[in-house]
Formats: structure tokens, C-alpha cells, sequence
């Protein structure tokens, strides 16, 4: 039976992991979902607990870096139908070489905005996951200049110089690091270079920085990334994050009452990047 009320949808990517999955269960009482995750057996078996749960779910595995992929994701929203973006897919230091986690944070978040551009309708919002790591990164104009066209020819070659220069003397595990701190400080960038691109259509991107949250992979970055746990200790808030402190920002900034929030980024850290700053003085 088809509804006679139109609901917004919401696009997630990431879905089967921890922050997707608490964004898929908070948006979908509203929202007829549409997720993404690289893993299809992962994201089979959640749309279908999700289903069974009375919510409304299409669901599309597959890399974020492959175009055809991204077009079936931009296939299932309608240019009329405001619709909200959670974009939680990423990888962080313990899963990947420092190439992977440039290309998937923010090239695949360049691409993920590309393919969704003539689909987001008036009033929809895009919430891209950053991270508390950007913010670490300080400003080097040299290296923003590249971080703002991720597209471009060259770009891995040139940032890798960056990467090298900045992190090559703590090995593999130095560069893994620094990529994924300028990967999160390039999303920064994008947020406002596509906020106000798309300002005037009615359409608004803000990123999310979390802290430490308790996921798979925030959990993992503790046990095997030096300084992890020093970073969550330094939360003045004295607690983790959780996945649901995330979906409940991203539910806050796709709603009307942020209607005025826009090309800006929203710590949701408990407080760590300052505890951080401050500590180093």
C-alpha cells in the first residue's frame, strides 16, 4: 500500500557501522531510508533487522569510490523531495595505508557530493563526518590549496609529498596519521567550499568532528593508534562519545530549527579538541 504522505528521505552511508547504524535507527522514524556500506553482507543483514523493525529501507553496497555506485545512491532521491545526508563512511589509522584513507575520506566525499549535487532539493542538508583530527591539523596554505580540489590530476602524488614530509619520520604508522588529520581537515574545507556553492539552492552542508565515539573503529584506534587514548581522556565532558550522541547532532542539523547553520563545522567531541589545544598551550 502506498502512503499518501510524502516523507522525507535519508541517505546514509557508512549504515552498517557504529555511527551509521544509530543514524539509521534515529532518522528512519521519520525517514524512508537509503543506505550504503562497503560490506553487503553487513548492510544486508542490518537493513533487514531494520525491516523487521517496521522501517522503511533500500539498501546499496559498494564502494564509494566507484562512480557507478554513487549514481545508484543519487538514482534513489528525487529533485523535488528534500531529503538529508548522513556520509559516515571513512576509514580511520588501524585499517588502512595512508593512500586508502585519503581516497576514502575525501576524495570519495568530493565524489559522494558530485553525484548528489543535482538531486538534493530545496531544504535538504548534507552532514559529512569529520573529525576532531582536522582540527588538530594546523593551517598550511600550501597543503590546503591542494586538500580543496581532491579531483584533480595529481592530487594523491602531491598531497603524498605532504604526507611524507609531515609524518615520514614515524614510519607507516606516522603517515597513516597525518593523512587521515588532512583527509578530516580537507572535509572541513569542502564543507564550506560546498555550502556556499549550494547556499543559494536552498541546500545546506555542515560537518560533524566527533571525538573519541565507542565504535568498532573508535575502539580499535584506542588499542592500536598511539595517543588515542590520551585524545578520549582529554574529553572535560569524563565520558566516550557514543554513536547516538553523533545521530542526534546530525538529526539536530537536518532539521528546520538549524535552518540558519551552513559551510561550518560542529565539534561533537565532549569537549577534547579544546582539553587538547589547551594542553598543548
Amino acid at each position: 500500500m502506498k502512503s499518501a504522505v510524502v516523507r522525507r528521505k535519508a541517505l546514509i552511508t557508512g549504515a552498517a557501522g557504529g555511527m551509521g547504524r544509530a543514524c539509521a535507527y534515529l532518522f528512519g522514524a521519520t525517514c524512508d531510508l537509503v543506505l550504503s556500506d562497503v560490506s553487503k553482507d553487513r548492510l544486508e543483514s542490518f537493513a533487514k533487522e531494520l525491516r523487521d523493525a517496521g522501517h522503511i529501507v533500500t539498501a546499496h553496497a559498494g564502494d564509494m569510490l566507484d562512480e557507478a555506485h554513487l549514481a545508484a545512491l543519487a538514482g534513489e532521491l528525487d529533485a523535488t523531495r528534500t531529503c538529508s545526508v548522513v556520509h559516515t563512511a571513512g576509514l580511520s589509522p588501524a585499517l588502512a595505508d595512508w593512500q586508502a584513507i585519503m581516497k576514502v575520506n575525501l576524495v570519495g566525499t568530493e565524489l559522494l557530493m558530485k553525484a548528489l549535487e543535482p538531486k538534493l532539493a530545496a531544504g535538504s542538508a548534507v552532514i559529512p563526518i569529520a573529525s576532531m583530527a582536522g582540527h588538530m591539523m594546523p593551517a598550511i596554505p600550501e597543503i590546503d590549496a591542494l586538500l580543496v580540489d581532491p579531483l584533480a590530476d595529481g592530487f594523491i602524488q602531491g598531497i603524498g609529498a605532504a604526507v611524507e614530509a609531515m609524518g615520514g619520520n614515524g614510519g607507516e604508522v606516522g603517515k597513516r596519521g597525518v593523512s587521515y588529520s588532512l583527509s578530516k581537515r580537507g572535509v572541513h574545507l569542502q564543507t564550506v567550499r560546498w555550502g556556499i556553492a549550494l547556499g543559494p539552492k536552498g541546500v545546506r552542508v555542515v560537518s560533524i568532528s566527533p571525538g573519541v565515539i565507542h565504535t568498532p573503529m573508535g575502539l580499535a584506534e584506542n588499542e592500536k593508534t598511539a595517543g588515542a587514548a590520551d585524545t578520549m581522556n582529554a574529553a572535560v565532558i569524563g565520558r566516550i562519545g557514543s554513536p547516538m550522541d553523533i545521530a542526534m547532532a546530525a538529526r539536530f542539523l537536518c532539521s528546520d530549527e538549524a535552518g540558519f547553520i551552513t559551510a561550518s563545522d560542529l565539534k561533537v567531541d565532549g569537549g577534547s579538541t579544546a582539553g587538547v589545544l589547551q594542553a598543548r598551550g
